[in-house]
């Protein structure tokens, strides 16, 4: 079908998709993360996890919640995938070095994985399936984190740096620790202090989940502005 378009018809036509990609894979995370915590309140707060502290895990609300978590995990994890092909398609239309079409490549691959962890944490919920989930909930991690590493590799160049791919820099550097410290928090088992712990733990997931935001979100505005 696109071949039949001139190139500067899909060029376009391919920033749109990648825009409005990014678009609704942000705001379906964005509303997953606002109606889990609606629904949360509307439990009163409730603790679901007998060690659970003040604040819980976005898994555990997901768990009770089940339905609202997938559907809000599988659009964002799908589009997620979706916002990287486009954005590839778009870029590599201007620039054909073999190095910055295997970084896209490599982002796209990660985002695929990464997107597909994000749906299979939501279908193994922590209440039933705790191996599975945090397993699914690290590959998530993990995954976002190189596909975002390498679409900043595939933007290495002076000429092509803008404020969006400073954002994809600041991800970067702001998940990993976070990432590393919630690991390390809701793993410590003390029996004086576990409530605290947890509910460190789950405010640095929450935390995550807000800035995974505006990475989705950064692949737009950076096609809008490119």
């Amino acid at each position: 079908m696109l071949s039949a378009v001139s190139p500067s018809w899909q060029h376009l036509l391919t920033r749109i998709l990648g825009i409005l990609a990014s678009l609704i894979a942000s705001l379906a995370w964005l509303a997953t993360i606002a109606a889990l915590f609606g629904l949360w309140a509307r439990d009163d707060f409730v603790r679901y996890e007998p060690d659970d502290g003040e604040v819980v895990y976005i898994s555990n609300v997901g768990a009770v919640h089940k339905t609202a978590f997938i559907i809000g995990t599988s659009i964002t994890g799908t589009f997620f995938f979706l916002t990287l092909l486009f954005t590839k398609l778009c870029f590599d239309m201007e620039n054909r070095r073999r190095f910055k079409r295997s970084m896209s490549v490599i982002s796209i691959i990660c985002s695929l994985i990464g997107g597909a962890s994000l749906i299979l944490l939501s279908i193994f919920d922590s209440s039933n399936h705790s191996g599975a989930h945090y397993t699914f909930t690290g590959l998530f991690i993990v995954f976002t984190i190189l596909s975002a590493i390498f679409t900043v590799f595939h933007r290495f160049s002076r000429y092509q740096w803008n404020f969006t791919v400073y954002l994809r820099v600041a991800f970067i550097g702001l998940v990993i620790p976070l990432a590393i410290t919630f690991a390390v928090m809701g793993s410590i088992k003390g029996p004086n202090n576990v409530s605290t712990l947890k509910s460190v733990a789950a405010s640095i997931e929450w935390s995550i989940a807000i800035i995974f935001v505006m990475y989705l979100a950064a692949f737009g505005l950076d096609l809008l502005f490119y």
